[in-house]
């Protein structure tokens, strides 16, 4: 009598790259075009005088102060559109389109599945921040700093873990992650010392408003590293994350 062959485990390792190439192929290059357009119309009223009171530069007198500034406006920027492309609809676009059904007609679980997903578009969006800034350093100005790629990675997580956590839950969350960055920045920034039940309400949304500490340390503008606001904003996206994962357990996705 034969023993009935055990279902065999979908390789999630080919899964990664094939994530890796779809992000490369089609956000990755989205990333870039957006980034380098918003670089362009930052630098260009530096440049010509517009926004320094008429005093204007070349790329290769730019004060290095200036420098420092562009580079985190450009870093805060690459993180809040970088991931909101990395995640965007990394749930929910297989949701709505059905693909799930062709990916789990295998033997692998949604949640290990996406937190692979989540890790390839991860290894992307670091790539693309890589190549990013080899185009500064040649374009403007040498700048190694060696917390750029802890930060970003730190940072995917934290903005990264809201979007995730969105797309298990709608169709619609880019805008919704869109909508608590502008409601987080606003709220902090009215109610986020008030005592009361605003002020409570507000600090259940992420800080993202601190995050400009981060990106000014990256660029070499302040000494001293805010390890409180990192590890508060990637504690909360890692908080995200975990609750979409627990979604992706305990709900179909057929359902939602």
């Amino acid at each position: 009598m034969t023993t009935p062959a055990k279902p065999r485990r979908a390789r999630l390792g080919r899964y990664f790259w094939w994530q890796f190439h779809d992000y490369m192929l089609h956000q990755a290059p989205a990333t870039a075009v957006i980034l380098a357009m918003y670089a362009y119309l930052t630098l260009m009223p530096i440049l010509n005088g517009s926004a320094t009171n008429g005093q204007r530069f070349d790329v290769a007198r730019l004060p290095m102060p200036v420098v420092r500034g562009f580079f985190a406006d450009l870093l805060a920027s690459l993180m809040l559109l970088g991931t909101l492309f990395a995640t965007n609809g990394i749930v929910a676009t297989d949701r709505k389109t059905g693909y799930y059904r062709f990916y789990f007609a295998k033997p692998v679980s949604a949640p290990r599945y996406y937190t692979n997903a989540f890790m390839a578009h991860g290894a992307g969006l670091l790539t693309v921040s890589l190549a990013l800034l080899v185009a500064f350093v040649l374009i403007v100005r040498p700048m190694f700093p060696v917390s750029f790629i802890p930060v970003v990675a730190a940072m995917y997580v934290a903005f990264g873990g809201v979007g995730f956590l969105l797309s298990t839950i709608w169709r619609f969350d880019w805008l919704s992650l869109v909508t608590v960055a502008i409601v987080s920045s606003l709220g902090w920034g009215v109610w986020g010392e008030d005592p009361g039940i605003r002020g409570w309400l507000v600090r259940l949304l992420p800080p993202m408003h601190r995050a400009s500490e981060l990106y000014a340390y990256v660029a070499g503008m302040t000494a001293s590293f805010p390890w409180t606001t990192q590890i508060w904003l990637t504690g909360y996206g890692t908080a995200c994350f975990l609750i979409g994962l627990w979604i992706l357990r305990t709900r179909s996705l057929g359902t939602q």
